[in-house]
């Protein structure tokens, strides 16, 4: 099934009854911490764990659970997605994704379709992801698409980085192994290969696998002679 676009979304929420339900209510009773309940709408469907705050201006649709000491919002909307314990979702839109433990998602992040992240990611301003895989530790935090995605652990996506994964017919993937330093404004050109420990160049375009331990820079990127 096709996943919603972001303006079914906004629709759905005019359809939402009044924030004033007995569902949020009970999420209240239960301890979690609505701070305005006039200004947020969470349907039923939704679970949210003691211990969690709401902030005003969210959004909680769909199959949606909320973990343990999370922080959501303000201003954020999440459909069909897992938040992980004690992580903070700000001024960002996630779909039918899993959020792990201690994730920092925002602001101006959307996190689309398909997409997990383990503990301790970092995604930030104007960053979108989209059916990727992300691992501990790693962290995009400035201007990026990361688009399929097998991100391993300890990842730096440097800012302006695209990862192009459409050739104007087939979605390509791409992996990129631990500890792997993505400098800013590059280009990774799908399916390639980032083995661990590698460094790419600020300003590089990478056509070709990049070997562990290599550094790479230009367009195209080439192995940085010592």
């Amino acid at each position: 099934m096709k996943p919603p676009s972001i303006f079914n979304l906004f629709k759905k929420i005019l359809d939402i009854n009044s924030s004033k339900s007995k569902h949020i209510k009970k999420l209240i009773s239960s301890g979690v911490k609505i701070v305005d309940i006039n200004s947020v709408y969470i349907e039923d469907s939704v679970e949210i764990l003691p211990g969690s705050v709401i902030l005003p201006s969210t959004f909680l649709l769909g199959e949606t659970k909320i973990e343990s000491d999370s922080v959501i919002g303000p201003n954020t909307t999440i459909s069909n997605s897992k938040i992980g314990k004690g992580s903070k979702v700000l001024y960002s839109i996630i779909t039918d994704s899993k959020i792990g433990n201690n994730n920092q998602i925002g602001p101006f992040t959307y996190v689309r379709e398909s997409t997990f992240t383990d503990s301790n990611v970092q995604l930030g301003n104007f960053v979108e992801v989209k059916t990727s895989n992300i691992g501990k530790e790693s962290k995009s935090k400035h201007l990026a698409y990361i688009g399929d995605v097998k991100l391993e652990n300890n990842v730096n996506i440097g800012a302006g980085t695209v990862v192009a994964n459409f050739d104007g017919k087939t979605k390509h993937e791409t992996s990129i192994k631990e500890n792997v330093f993505i400098g800013s404004n590059s280009t990774i050109i799908s399916p390639v290969i980032i083995n661990s420990n590698s460094v790419v160049g600020a300003g590089s375009v990478v056509t070709k696998n990049v070997l562990s331990k290599e550094t790479v820079v230009g367009n195209p990127a080439r192995k940085l002679r010592k």
